[in-house]
């Protein structure tokens, strides 16, 4: 598990390529001259050693030393311009990791729908409430709920992958595709068209980006708690509880981040990192929490007959009732009644008798009480609507696979230097092939008798044997075979 140390280590590394990238694409286009750079490079290079000692960003060390580049780049396109499209550009990697974070628990929730296909699962609400469901539609819930997460995660790549422009005035006709060009260089996708919404515009990102972690966290841990009442490993899933609590807690830290406009680079650097430092602990979480996801739920075998008796129950022994001609306010007592009797008594609609409805309430009937015993029976814990609904529940389960397959964008510098390392690694050797003629001559050597005539070289002369005698093992026809060609048969000399 990557540690916060680390992350910040690449994050300086992003930072390195991120203003390069910018200097590369500003002196391509005429806005800085060349001693500009090199005094750039003279400037890193004197920084740079100084990040392993001091755990800080590189940024606001540059802004310290009064680099002149960093001069430039707040003059055309603003502290916040500057210090917003640092945030957009390095907070694209860690929320596209969080997305893949969500694509793994969701695909997890889905293999364990698919074992466990009829196992109950009794759903109690925040009132009380309860209702019977089926395990796998608790677990394909958890995985809708990740799924919709990374959608809007997603959205916010897409707003984040765009540049906001220089905040100067066009008098040459050209800037917009000058922009343009240095976006793209630099590692965006294009230019933000809201270029008068001053910073609106990033802190609604930051905010959907805030309510969908916090609107997944609480769905999940009142999931999490539901499925807690409903697994026979009770100790683990408290452990699973407990880390969706903590989850929950790092997302309400996270609503606490905001982002006003300051002309100071050291306050955006600071609340930059303050962000990025919440939503690697959001990462770090959930990828304990799925790893406990995926260990720890195993449904009850068998549940008991009192844990039959759910609020869906009793609403069913109403609708009941209310179509047999009973008023509602009268059906509605009469069935809240039949289950407060079974719950007291701790017996089940099949164990009464009829003599015992008069009892209960006189609105009760005979029919009633089979259909209570019917709704609290083993039969209805199978899937409803039989192999078709399971048909139904693969099909949804394989797009929202499908819509899970999130990628982390890497940019072409960190691809090729990727393949590079991938080929230096495997052993992937290359022959130098050249067209020029082989200047040296060709030597003729002498080839052993045990080789073949077949391989032999042109240049050497080839011995065959004799036609009137055969070799051991073959026949004579097999031995007066015809020589080859260009070969020479040399007789026997008598001495």
């Amino acid at each position: 598990m990557q540690d916060w140390q680390s992350f910040l280590k690449l994050d300086n590394a992003g930072t390195i390529q991120f203003l390069t990238s910018y200097a590369s694409a500003m002196a391509s286009e005429g806005l800085i001259s060349d001693r500009c750079v090199e005094n750039f490079k003279a400037s890193l290079a004197t920084i740079t050693p100084q990040l392993a000692s001091t755990h800080r960003s590189i940024l606001p060390l540059l802004a310290d030393s009064n680099d002149e580049f960093i001069d430039v780049l707040a003059a055309r396109y603003g502290i916040a311009g500057l210090a917003w499209n640092h945030m957009r550009i390095s907070t694209r990697s860690l929320i596209s990791e969080s997305c893949a974070h969500l694509a793994l628990w969701a695909d997890l929730a889905l293999k364990k729908a698919e074992l466990f296909m009829n196992r109950p699962f009794i759903a109690v609400s925040a009132f009380g409430e309860s209702r019977r469901e089926l395990f796998p539609s608790v677990l394909f819930h958890a995985a809708k709920t990740l799924h919709d997460t990374a959608k809007e995660l997603r959205e916010s790549i897409h707003e984040l992958s765009l540049m906001r422009p220089a905040d100067i005035l066009d008098t040459t006709g050209q800037q917009h595709s000058v922009e343009c060009r240095i976006a793209i260089h630099v590692g965006f996708s294009g230019l933000e068209t809201e270029t008068l919404s001053y910073c609106r515009t990033e802190q609604r990102v930051v905010r959907k980006i805030i309510a969908a972690f916090e609107e997944m966290a609480a769905s999940i841990l009142q999931i999490v708690v539901g499925l807690r009442e409903n697994t026979a490993n009770i100790a683990n899933s408290r452990e699973l509880e407990i880390e969706c609590e903590i989850l929950m807690a790092e997302c309400q830290r996270l609503t606490g981040v905001r982002f006003e406009v300051s002309a100071n680079l050291n306050v955006w650097e600071t609340r930059r990192l303050g962000f990025l430092h919440e939503i690697f602990e959001l990462n770090q979480r959930m990828g304990l929490a799925a790893k406990l996801f995926s260990e720890t739920l195993i449904p009850k075998d068998k549940l008991t007959e009192l844990e039959f008796l759910t609020s869906d129950v009793e609403r069913a022994v109403v609708c009941s009732l209310i179509r047999r001609g009973t008023s509602p306010r009268v059906a509605t007592t009469a069935a809240h009644d039949l289950l407060t009797y079974c719950k007291v008594h701790r017996a089940t609609p099949s164990t009464l008798i009829p003599a015992e409805l008069k009892k209960i309430n006189p609105e009760l009937l005979e029919d009633t009480l089979a259909f209570a015993a019917t709704l609290t029976s083993d039969s209805m814990t199978s899937t409803p609507g039989g192999s078709g609904e399971k048909a139904r529940f693969i099909d949804a389960a394989k797009k929202i696979r499908k819509a899970l397959n999130v990628t982390v964008p890497f940019s072409s510098s960190m691809t090729t230097l990727i393949f590079g390392l991938i080929l230096n690694s495997c052993g992937v050797k290359t022959a130098i092939v050249s067209e020029l003629p082989d200047p040296r001559p060709t030597i003729a050597y002498h080839t052993p008798k045990s080789l073949p005539v077949e391989i032999q070289p042109a240049a050497t002369i080839k011995r065959t044997p004799d036609v009137n005698s055969a070799p051991a093992g073959k026949t004579v026809p097999e031995a007066k075979a015809k020589p080859a060609k260009n070969s020479v048969i040399k007789k026997k000399v008598a001495p």
